[in-house]
């Protein structure tokens, strides 16, 4: 018993010390290449500086922009995954595999997307009468989830 108990402390021990190097991700953010069983980074990121983000948080947060509203009361609303001027790449090894559009917290869509064939960048018709708060969530296969939000 006392053996099992030996292996249970190295085995924690030893996460502990090797998983100190898997959550430095070299942009000041912890958590950054865990992936989940997919194989995709599902760790929900945030910039180190919200008021003045690096180039590197910039390419994965998402954009919001609205666009015109038709006669039925329905905004366009445009979602790309990189602000000002940095957009997010689309390779086979690394690129946005969905985005999400939220009214305060409804799902009002969603946009898988696949590599190389696709961007990060999404269009939705939404009715936004009513609501406070649009945030746009868009998922890095190896960064992680990232997300941005405009108030209406």
């Amino acid at each position: 018993m006392e053996r099992r108990k030996a292996l249970k402390t190295v085995a924690v021990a030893a996460l502990a010390v090797g998983g100190t190097a898997l959550l430095a991700d070299g942009h000041g953010k912890k958590n950054h290449d865990i992936p989940s069983k997919d194989g995709m980074n599902r760790v929900k990121m945030t910039p180190a500086d919200p008021k003045n983000p690096t180039n590197y948080e910039l390419k994965h947060m998402p954009e919001i922009k609205l666009g015109k509203t038709d006669k039925k009361g329905f905004t366009t609303v445009k979602i790309t995954v990189g602000q000002n001027g940095i957009i997010h790449p689309s390779t086979a090894d690394h690129w946005i595999d969905y985005i999400e559009l939220w009214a305060d917290n409804k799902l009002v869509g969603r946009t898988e997307l696949l590599p190389v064939v696709s961007r990060g960048y999404d269009s939705y018709k939404v009715n936004i009468k009513g609501f406070k708060k649009l945030t746009a969530v868009a998922g890095c296969n190896l960064h992680g989830i990232w997300e941005d939000s405009i108030t209406l």
